[in-house]
């Protein structure tokens, strides 16, 4: 699939894969990972999946990553370009087919 018939901005992509790498370094299993972040499996599934489905993610759930592996949020964002305007800001949309 093009990117831009992407479901999910850069940014969210990022922090999706650094969920993943997070839970993987702190040697949870899912399901010890989703019993933290309150969620059930398939949802952290689909938190950390960043293929054109799944879930976006929130400001709460945010939250409760920064606790739970004592990280940064701009260590979990990451370096940002300064153009508000970027792509990298931007969650695409799909066009209907139709």
């Amino acid at each position: 699939m093009s990117d831009q018939q992407q479901k999910f901005s850069p940014l969210t992509i990022r922090i999706k894969e650094q969920v993943r790498r997070l839970r993987l370094l702190a040697g949870y299993s899912m399901a010890e990972g989703s019993r933290l972040l309150g969620v059930s499996r398939k949802q952290l599934e689909d938190i950390e999946t960043t293929r054109d489905y799944g879930c976006h993610l929130e400001v709460e759930l945010l939250a409760k990553i920064k606790v739970i592996y004592k990280v940064s949020l701009d260590d979990l964002v990451g370096d940002l370009p300064q153009d508000l305007y970027s792509d990298y800001y931007t969650r695409k949309r799909r066009k209907n087919a139709g």
